[in-house]
């Protein structure tokens, strides 16, 4: 008997693509195969600075998941500019009541918002990831799919493709308390999808701050963490290729300012005051200005083989980001028996430190992070301690078998 068909709509997709959402999504699409004929419907795009094509093919397959990849829109970036700054109105007024901590009360009674409307899809219309060919594809086949799942939600690809068949839709947000989650087309995805998948109980409060209790049904789902490869680099392959010191703090992911927020200059201004053999190391794509600096080692993209290994030779690994819905690369290093720092401004983060009882450390400011640094430093002992906590947390919450049962469910239930 052939599988049903369902659907993933994200931004990006591939095994040469670095990000968090982009990541999850694929393995999720990757696990489903077993139960489902999967598609991804996606854009050529990697790069989201130069917005090239870098895929020429219009299908792939990629472990088992047919990728149909789409052209998007040309783009003027003085008319997206231009554009963003047309839709701020309404999104401070969205954003303001919800700071007085109105915004709940008010979408309980209104839920769906118009203001600014008209601007922020002319804003969608304008983004380099704007593709009316994928969502042409969607509209005309929507029929074919038991579910659509979109991911990540501020994409074009996210917010129109949840448009098209919502009653068939499990929303994937990632949702962050950024000014992008106050746009008023946000509540005619929120309040309209068949189901929510939430990644945390944080990232769900916030959705109900937001959207009230029209919001449409929704849970925790999630995803597993992957850190069981058949390979792994060893300590000294990877000394070899990228000079790594013995002591190391480990960052992964995208190397960008919305990710590493101060990292850079309090680790350059921490070892000014503590000299010693401790540096830096990035791994992923740079999509910022490099730092040239003895102290930090910048390795490029790796494989997951060559991932695994820095994480595990790592004498602390760090997550600087303060917009997080899950933190995978958090995840990943707790089941590797990591110490993670992460940034307190991070409710997600923080309240993983909290629940594991502390195998994370959270930092609110720069004498916090130097404080932490140097604990961990002079006393090695308790990086050992949080070895097992880390690793039952991880194991307890993350379970690959749990959240696959609750997202097949969903699948079921859908329309």
């Amino acid at each position: 008997m052939a599988k049903e068909k369902i659907c993933f709509v994200i931004r990006q997709y591939g095994l040469e693509v670095n990000g968090g959402a982009e990541y999850h999504c694929r393995m999720l699409a990757e696990r489903l195969t077993t139960d489902y004929d999967v598609e991804v419907i996606t854009s050529k795009i990697i790069d989201y600075n130069t917005l090239e094509e870098y895929y020429s093919n219009d299908i792939d397959l990629v472990n088992g998941v047919r990728v149909l990849r789409f052209s998007c829109a040309p783009f003027s970036k003085q008319r997206h500019e231009q554009s963003r700054k047309n839709t701020k109105f309404a999104r401070k007024v969205r954003r303001n009541l919800y700071r007085l901590g109105l915004l709940k009360g008010i979408a309980n009674i209104h839920p769906v918002w118009d203001l600014g409307i008209k601007e922020e899809e002319q804003l969608l219309q304008s983004d380099g990831f704007y593709s009316p060919e994928a969502l042409n594809y969607l509209k005309e086949n929507q029929g074919q799919y038991k579910a659509i799942l979109p991911i990540w939600y501020v994409s074009p690809f996210t917010i129109y493709g949840a448009q098209i068949a919502p009653q068939k839709t499990i929303l994937i947000p990632a949702l962050h308390d950024e000014s992008e989650a106050f746009r008023s087309i946000h509540t005619h995805v929120f309040t309209k999808v068949n189901h929510i998948a939430f990644n945390t109980h944080e990232e769900t409060q916030l959705a109900e701050h937001i959207f009230g209790n029209k919001m449409s049904k929704n849970s925790i789902v999630a995803v597993g963490v992957e850190t069981d490869f058949d390979e792994v680099a060893t300590q000294e392959e990877l000394t070899d290729k990228f000079h790594l010191p013995s002591r190391y703090i480990h960052y992964f992911g995208r190397v960008c300012e919305s990710k590493m927020e101060q990292l850079i200059p309090w680790f350059v201004a921490y070892k000014e005051k503590n000299p010693s053999d401790l540096k830096l190391v990035l791994t992923g794509k740079l999509f910022q200005e490099k730092v040239d600096h003895p102290d930090i080692i910048y390795t490029g993209f790796v494989s997951d083989a060559e991932k695994i290994g820095l994480i595990k030779h790592a004498t602390l690994v760090i997550n600087p980001s303060k917009l997080e819905s899950l933190s995978l690369l958090l995840l990943e290093a707790m089941n590797l028996g990591k110490t993670v720092m992460v940034n307190g401004k991070s409710e997600v983060m923080k309240g993983h430190a909290i629940r594991s009882n502390h195998a994370a450390a959270y930092y609110d400011n720069e004498q916090d992070f130097q404080q932490i640094i140097n604990k961990y430093l002079e006393n090695p002992a308790l990086i050992q301690e949080n070895k097992q906590k880390a690793m039952d947390y991880v194991q307890s919450h993350y379970d690959w078998k749990i959240i696959l049962d609750k997202l097949k469910h969903l699948i079921q239930e859908a329309r």
